[in-house]
């Protein structure tokens, strides 16, 4: 191991031991967020040291533009795209440099705008102080960001959302990075989601109540009905949470459904509450079988850490019918290499394993309708 990794792994699992301090202030421009243990920690007593707090949640604004339809929205479903998304999607290069974080990616609105990005990840972590959310990977070692609060990051897709509404739906993943017990959990969840509806009217968001409709369970509306189609999704967004472990348990009511939430979360084929999938690996037989019963799978291909920026992984990606393909390097990567682009995509493409016959990039999105 290196002398660096030796002096990452002890401070991940020393320096996390307290609640972690807010980031660095930042200017704009890996491992998954997963690399690092989540580690219980609990929240110390509030002082007077740190950036001022927030203001209370706001109320969100009303949606003023409407979507232009496009000419297939009453066939196409939101499972028959696919789109490119960017890894720690806030992510600023640290002072203290590893090969995993050896990145920076531009403004949250810069991506989506001008990089055809249509899925964003965003770390969280519980900021007692101040009763708030804020994004950032690590404490102390990796904190830099391009958006300091939950509310803030996702004030910037929603302006970008308003300003063209006619886009596919938007795929926000969430992180978590702290653990806490099941209380806890129970309070932290509730507060996510009121600082998401802060940002986003419930109307905006495509939520697990709304894909399952009056089925038993998720698995079987995707089975029965399938996605909402993109007629009745373009403007608004989807949240999914990142996280397989108690915070799940809590979160899906012990395993059972997402009855009430505003999120999904990471699951696997059989779990009561499948809708959302996070498999890394682009080339793992899981993937399409995942693809082509139903569910929305995002995969990873190029990261900072990788040694090699090899395209036969975004290929591989492309090929398994992944519905997001997340990066560190949506523009362009490490030695003027292209970073990951969706062929043909406007920004995104057909999906290659479940769009129906007569589908094309501009009927999935075309911003200039």
């Amino acid at each position: 191991m290196r002398p660096f990794a030796v002096v990452v792994s002890l401070c991940l699992l020393g320096c996390e031991a307290a609640e972690p301090s807010p980031p660095i202030a930042s200017d704009a421009s890996a491992a998954d967020a997963s690399d690092a243990p989540v580690v219980a920690v609990d929240a110390p007593e509030p002082t007077d040291s740190g950036p001022p707090c927030p203001t209370a949640l706001g109320t969100p604004s009303p949606r003023t533009g409407s979507p232009v339809r496009g000419p297939m929205d009453d066939a196409l479903r939101m499972n028959h795209l696919q789109a490119k998304g960017t890894h720690n999607s806030y992510h600023l290069r640290p002072a203290i440099l590893g090969p995993d974080w050896d990145y920076s990616q531009a403004p949250l609105d810069e991506q989506l705008q001008s990089q055809g990005v249509r899925a964003l990840e965003l770390d969280i972590r519980w900021d007692a102080r101040c009763g708030r959310f804020r994004v950032f990977h690590l404490p102390i070692l990796d904190p830099r960001s391009t958006c300091d609060l939950l509310t803030d990051c996702l004030g910037i897709v929603r302006r970008w959302s308003d300003a063209h509404p006619s886009h596919h739906p938007l795929f926000l993943q969430i992180e978590p990075k702290d653990a806490w017990d099941a209380p806890t959990t129970e309070q932290r969840m509730t507060a996510m989601e009121a600082e998401i509806l802060s940002v986003f009217p419930r109307e905006l968001v495509v939520t697990p109540d709304e894909v399952r409709g009056a089925s038993a369970s998720l698995p079987e509306a995707i089975a029965a009905r399938g996605w909402p189609t993109l007629g009745a999704t373009r403007g608004r967004v989807l949240f999914f949470i990142d996280r397989s472990d108690s915070l799940r348990d809590v979160y899906t009511h012990g395993g059972r459904d997402l009855a009430g939430r505003l999120a999904f979360i990471d699951s696997a084929v059989g779990d009561p509450f499948a809708g959302v999938m996070v498999l890394n690996n682009p080339n793992g037989a899981d993937v399409p079988a995942a693809v082509r019963a139903g569910y929305l799978v995002r995969v990873f291909s190029w990261t900072a850490g990788d040694a090699m920026l090899d395209p036969a992984v975004t290929r591989a990606g492309l090929a398994s019918g992944a519905h997001i393909i997340s990066t560190d390097f949506p523009g362009m990567a490490r030695g003027g290499v292209e970073g990951v682009r969706i062929p043909e995509g406007n920004p995104s493409r057909c999906n290659p394993l479940t769009a129906p016959t007569g589908c094309t990039p501009q009927a999935i999105e075309d911003l200039a309708r």
